[in-house]
């Protein structure tokens, strides 16, 4: 009888537990709150590696429900760039935005970069910019 006890209490502790994290996820009047999940990140090094050329970089969030979200754009060399608003929405069963940018590479450069969404610990694959080499 004392384990039964025991079981029931670990159980409708565990059931605690979980209703106050999902409430954690809730605004005001029992919505779900806004929620980046993934970030992906393409970059197009300017053609034949030659400079002065440009790069184009594509960063796309998906979240679970349509909002607007920050990210910033993080080199390995330490360089920090934005933040950018990314606004996600709904279609084809998936939610999500994107953003395009380019910029003009003059100098060798040998870097990797990846998208961090500002605020959560989403952060996207490392993607390698090479040019002028």
């Amino acid at each position: 009888m004392s384990t039964l006890k025991t079981v029931l209490a670990a159980a409708i502790a565990l059931a605690a537990t979980i209703t106050a994290a999902q409430a954690f996820e809730l605004q005001g009047g029992g919505a779900v709150k806004f929620k980046p999940t993934k970030a992906q990140l393409g970059i197009v090094s300017p053609a034949d590696g030659v400079c002065p050329g440009a790069a184009k970089v594509t960063a796309w969030v998906f979240s679970n429900k349509p909002g607007t979200t920050n990210i910033l754009l993080v080199n390995k060399k330490g360089g920090v760039f934005g933040p950018y608003p990314i606004k996600t929405v709904a279609g084809n069963g998936v939610v999500m935005g994107s953003m395009t940018t380019g910029f003009a590479i003059d100098a060798p450069t040998d870097t990797q970069y990846r998208i961090v969404i500002a605020g959560t610990d989403v952060t996207s694959n490392w993607v390698p910019l090479t040019a002028c080499l």
